[in-house]
């Protein structure tokens, strides 16, 4: 009798889990089609596809809303079978402490860092604001007079309040949304400034964006002349970090089957090259590096969002 259970159970494992992936998986972008982070997930897609880096394919879908709350939230509610991820940044940190969501980085599984972008702030072409002393000079005039188009929740909000923090002075958020919302706002005049990737003040540029700043230490080669925020006296550099979570409890095996995939996809010449033309910085890091580094943002926003 014993034989013949232990035979039983292992016939059921076999069938239940098999051999891991045995049908597409979901990658969830919670933002719109045509994005920087829907971009990034469907050049992986391509390439796990292409290189046959999984013998399954890869089906990307797009849950925008929430400030990627909605999207991130969906990822956390899939069962734990390595079948659902998502691609999302340090916003999924923020949205917690802001009490847009219940979650936060620890409610997931980290798998890894498939690249970051780097940041700036930009104004309308004709804006008197030029350089970073008018900016601090024309919001410490009149505090929360200075209009910033954000994206509550997320790095467009969170990051100006660190420059806001360490420049000693308060900006007037403006609730607009993704990177041609903000960029629409500006340009009607209803706001003033807003953070944009270094591609997006590139491709704004000719709709009359003006990049102001960037937040890197130093100059952002695809934007040589503009300075950075330590340059214009102050001192903060950040990054947007775009990394992969997987639902709580997902099998350990199988999320190194994905991040083998996506380390694999990563160290493809053509995949690098197709990164660096969007403005993504192509390298992977584990899922300690980015646990802790998101620890670490959390120690350095949590009290400025609160406040």
């Amino acid at each position: 009798m014993k034989i013949i259970l232990a035979l039983t159970f292992s016939l059921v494992v076999t069938t239940c889990f098999g051999n891991f992936p045995e049908k597409p998986i979901k990658f969830m972008v919670p933002t719109n089609a045509g994005g920087g982070v829907d971009a990034q997930a469907r050049i992986l897609q391509r390439a796990i596809a292409d290189y046959e880096l999984l013998p399954e394919k890869v089906v990307v879908v797009n849950i925008p809303g929430g400030g990627g709350v909605i999207g991130t939230g969906k990822v956390k509610s899939a069962p734990a079978d390595g079948y659902t991820i998502g691609l999302w940044n340090a916003g999924l940190v923020t949205s917690k402490v802001m009490g847009i969501a219940k979650f936060d980085h620890n409610d997931f599984e980290i798998i890894g860092m498939t690249g970051y972008t780097e940041l700036g702030l930009a104004v309308k072409d004709d804006s008197p604001i030029k350089t970073v002393a008018d900016l601090v000079a024309k919001a410490k005039s009149k505090p929360k007079s200075l209009k910033f188009s954000t994206d509550i929740g997320t790095p467009v909000h969170f990051i100006p309040l660190m420059f806001a923090s360490e420049a000693d002075i308060e900006f007037r958020f403006v609730q607009t949304g993704g990177g041609s919302q903000r960029l629409a706002s500006i340009m009607g005049g209803h706001t003033e400034v807003s953070l944009f990737s270094t591609l997006a003040m590139l491709t704004f540029a000719d709709a009359g964006l003006r990049p102001l700043l960037v937040f890197s230490d130093e100059r952002n080669s695809l934007l040589p002349d503009v300075v950075t925020a330590k340059e214009g006296g102050v001192d903060v550099a950040l990054t947007e970090p775009r990394f992969w979570i997987a639902p709580k409890g997902t099998p350990p095996d199988r999320l190194e089957i994905l991040r083998n995939a996506l380390v694999s996809a990563m160290n493809k010449p053509d995949i690098k090259a197709e990164f660096e033309s969007l403005g993504i910085v192509p390298v992977f890091e584990d899922a300690e590096y980015v646990r802790a580094n998101l620890d670490a943002l959390l120690q350095k926003i949590g009290p400025l969002i609160k406040r």
